[in-house]
């Protein structure tokens, strides 16, 4: 990172680490509520971490995986489910740099944030029409969509030409376009209201697809106008940094909560501080080792997917295992 990067990363820690303490007091809220409060959302957007993974021609930062993944298990550690939807949708700014420019200056042109996110998985069709196509379809688990102003859906698409089997693309519908369907009553991570997204017809002009074997590979028509080596990591095997980041925080979180607990906690009829229990600090030793150890393995691979991306280079099969 040059030096700029380095202070604007700086920064987004900073106001991260800042937020802990108030994610945690609104976290039984936003669970009960199923959906992240708006105060929430708005010190997000205010602290600049939606702008991570945005291109800098629409003031973005253009931060790496391995920043994304630590910004999102700091907020991991003050909610879990505000990690999830900051993470999913943070990290959609890639996606969508990866459309062509006249849809990424619909979704960040001016100081509009453009929130985006995603269903990656083919669970609608698309049908060509002049100009582009009518997209309908069912998706689910779609993270984010009660903040987010674009959703990509990925739809089998056809070709125009007669005979051609369906090809998966991914499309940018504007939330307006979309039906959310209420279907997240779930046990854990309640606030990130997950729910179904329907479509019914809505027609996408071209110039908002892009195809699945596009990104998969690590290409579309953005990375003409966006040629950081960000934009040219393949979608798929990138997709599950975002999400596993949150569990990160949690883990952290709970292992200082936990500490903190047995630091005021006596061991019934000798009185010993429990803290001073060797069993205890053993378990404490393996948590914290497990943790640290997590942290390592991922932030190395991110390390080594950002390098091989920034010489130019694709990443191998094993590197995407």
């Amino acid at each position: 990172m040059n030096t700029s990067a380095i202070a604007s990363y700086a920064s987004l820690r900073t106001s991260a680490l800042d937020m802990v303490p108030r994610l945690r007091a609104r976290a039984r809220v936003a669970e009960e509520a199923r959906r992240l409060p708006q105060e929430t959302v708005d010190e997000l957007k205010d602290a600049g971490l939606f702008a991570i993974q945005k291109p800098a021609r629409y003031g973005g930062l253009e931060l790496g995986l391995e920043e994304l993944v630590d910004l999102v298990a700091i907020v991991g550690r003050g909610c879990g489910s505000t990690a999830w939807v900051y993470g999913v949708t943070a990290g959609r700014a890639l996606l969508l740099a990866k459309f062509g420019d006249e849809v990424q200056q619909e979704v960040w042109a001016g100081a509009n944030d453009g929130l985006i996110t995603s269903c990656i998985t083919p669970e609608g069709t698309a049908d060509r029409v002049p100009g582009g196509y009518r997209v309908t379809g069912h998706w689910h688990f779609v993270s984010g969509i009660d903040i987010a102003d674009w959703a990509v859906f990925c739809a089998m698409a056809e070709t125009g030409r007669t005979g051609d089997p369906r090809v998966p693309t991914y499309f940018a519908i504007p939330i307006s376009d979309c039906e959310v369907i209420d279907t997240w009553h779930v046990a854990g991570l309640a606030a990130t209201g997950s729910r179904d997204v329907k479509v019914s017809g809505a027609f996408v002009p071209e110039h908002r697809t892009v195809s699945m074997t596009d990104l998969r590979e690590g290409g579309g028509p953005g990375t003409q106008c966006n040629p950081a080596g960000l934009y040219r990591l393949p979608l798929i095997a990138i997709n599950p940094y975002p999400i596993l980041a949150p569990v990160i925080g949690m883990a952290e979180a709970a292992l200082e909560l936990y500490v903190r607990q047995t630091s005021e906690r006596r061991t019934a009829g000798t009185g010993v501080p429990l803290v001073q229990n060797q069993m205890v600090q053993m378990r404490v030793a393996q948590a914290e080792s497990e943790i640290d150890a997590a942290k390592a393995l991922v932030a190395q691979d991110c390390r080594d997917a950002m390098a091989t991306v920034a010489r130019g280079e694709s990443l191998t099969v094993e590197q995407r295992i």
